[in-house]
């Protein structure tokens, strides 16, 4: 959506509270708030890190800062996904085992709607974002980020000589000299009346982008219903059956293998992305028996390339065969991807 700088990224969004989902949120939460040196910035206050996550992380993360006395360039604050069952923890000054850390503001717990299945997370200015519970063997969740709708465009070409026509007319009866900056008030929505009876309606909007990232899952079916008509899909796809198998692993025991640790194939992702409409596709979180690097000789691809080309392959058959090979692409680190305007 916007591209933000590490800094001003005020929202981290957490999955699970798995060991490789949750330990590296305190350094960052230390890098993005400055902490070796609070005092070097010279921003004006800069508004809390806000974080969203399962139960309990609220009182992880304030033992995880206590234990290691850091201390942080701006406050932080941690709102809470829960479940009907789950402990509410009012994290407040009467919890004398567990008091505040000293940066700390108390967030909210968001309890689950039972009628849609899913938590309102957050509404900014420009996006808002939905999570749901998905499954896999301890809980995990996915967000759904949509874009508010923008102002449609403007067909300048075509308005231009309308506005000319009505220059002088505009000019004696409103006082307006450039009949072009009326193109604020179709920018704005609103239809233009013009002095001659001409009425120019302004511009549909266009459907703000949407995007799906999904933590560690075998079934993201509650996302589904907010996930219709994505821009992109981020999907684990933790196993697959490539040339590194034996020959006799067929793909059914891929599958059943996958689902039993609560992951997924590159099949079953594509096939997902593919039932909510999906116009991308990215696979995360590989198994770490594919070889990141090369591992070959120059000029030749190595056994990392091939085997992340053929997962990315096995993708592109459920989600819509070649017409889609060049919407579906292998997440690595550092790499980015640019989501454009419908």
């Amino acid at each position: 959506m916007e591209r933000w700088e590490k800094n001003c990224l005020r929202h981290r969004l957490l999955y699970s509270d798995a060991q490789d989902h949750c330990f590296g949120l305190p350094p960052l939460l230390c890098t993005m708030t400055n902490n070796m040196n609070p005092g070097k910035s010279d921003e004006v206050a800069r508004s809390p890190v806000e974080i969203f996550g399962p139960s309990a992380l609220r009182r992880w993360l304030r033992s995880s800062l206590k234990m290691t006395h850091s201390h942080l360039g701006s406050q932080y604050i941690v709102h809470e996904l829960l479940h009907p069952t789950d402990p509410i923890d009012t994290g407040d000054s009467t919890d004398l085992e567990n008091p505040l850390h000293p940066d700390e503001i108390l967030g909210h717990n968001i309890l689950l709607d039972p009628t849609t299945n899913s938590w309102d997370v957050l509404t900014t200015e420009h996006f808002s974002v939905v999570a749901a519970p998905i499954l896999h063997s301890i809980p995990s969740l996915g967000y759904v980020l949509t874009e508010h709708s923008i102002p449609g465009k403007i067909d300048i070409a075509s308005i231009q000589p309308i506005l000319t026509r009505n220059k002088d007319a505009l000019l004696r009866e409103q006082g307006i000299k450039n009949p072009m900056t009326l193109l604020r008030t179709l920018q704005s929505g609103q239809d233009l009346r013009l002095p001659d009876g001409t009425v120019i309606p302004a511009p549909a909007s266009r459907p703000g982008r949407r995007v799906v990232i999904l933590g560690d899952t075998n079934d993201p079916s509650l996302v589904a219903p907010h996930a219709r008509d994505a821009d992109l899909v981020v999907h684990e796809a933790t196993n697959a059956k490539t040339f590194l198998d034996p020959p006799e692993l067929t793909y059914e025991a891929a599958e059943e293998n996958a689902r039993a640790h609560g992951h997924s194939t590159p099949q079953m992702a594509g096939r997902w992305a593919k039932g909510v409409n999906a116009q991308r596709l990215v696979l995360t979180h590989f198994s770490a028996r594919y070889k990141g690097d090369n591992g070959g000789e120059e000029g030749a691809m190595g056994e990392g390339p091939r085997v992340m080309e053929e997962i990315r392959q096995l993708a592109v058959e459920e989600f819509g065969g070649k017409e889609r090979d060049g919407k579906v692409f292998c997440a690595r680190d550092f790499w980015s991807i640019e989501v454009p305007r419908r």
